[in-house]
């Protein structure tokens, strides 16, 4: 199970890097996964909580930090999510595909210099909610994988 990654650059300042990745997992649960409090924060590298509603907001609280609050800007269960934070949208869809479901994220980059940071933060993120989803406790570390940031620029450059 791996996570395609691609850039799309028609925005010119604003790139959109989309990931696709297929879970072997009905829709409701990944769902879940993506929607309560308790499900997020063992896959994110930090506590998340929920209001799960559009107008609502996810709380993001990272070890030794103040919490971010990101605005739902969308919310059709159980198929869409999307919020604002930190100054990019954030888009989050799941499509029934046979036994299990495919998830698909969109996220308008802020800054273009930090297009690979962010790819190599979600490709951690979507791993360990594979394993979550597969009953295997992981949640993603905070902090840059350098090898994985350095994979992301050469992979993205050459899109």
């Amino acid at each position: 199970m791996s996570t395609e990654v691609r850039v799309d650059t028609s925005t010119p300042g604003a790139p959109v890097l989309r990931f696709t990745r297929r879970y072997p997992h009905p829709l409701p649960t990944v769902w879940a996964a993506l929607t309560t409090d308790e499900a997020l924060s063992r896959w994110f590298p930090c506590r998340v909580a929920i209001d799960a509603r559009e107008g609502g907001a996810l709380t993001f609280t990272f070890p030794g930090e103040e919490p971010e609050t990101a605005p739902i800007t969308e919310f059709a269960p159980p198929h869409v999510l999307a919020f604002h934070w930190d100054g990019e949208d954030l888009r989050w869809t799941l499509e029934e595909d046979g036994d299990g479901c495919v998830l698909r994220l969109s996220n308008t980059v802020a800054d273009p210099a930090w297009t690979a940071n962010t790819a190599a933060g979600w490709d951690l993120c979507l791993r360990a909610l594979a394993a979550v989803l597969d009953g295997r406790a992981e949640r993603t570390q905070a902090g840059p994988d350098e090898a994985l940031i350095a994979h992301y620029r050469q992979t993205l450059a050459a899109d």
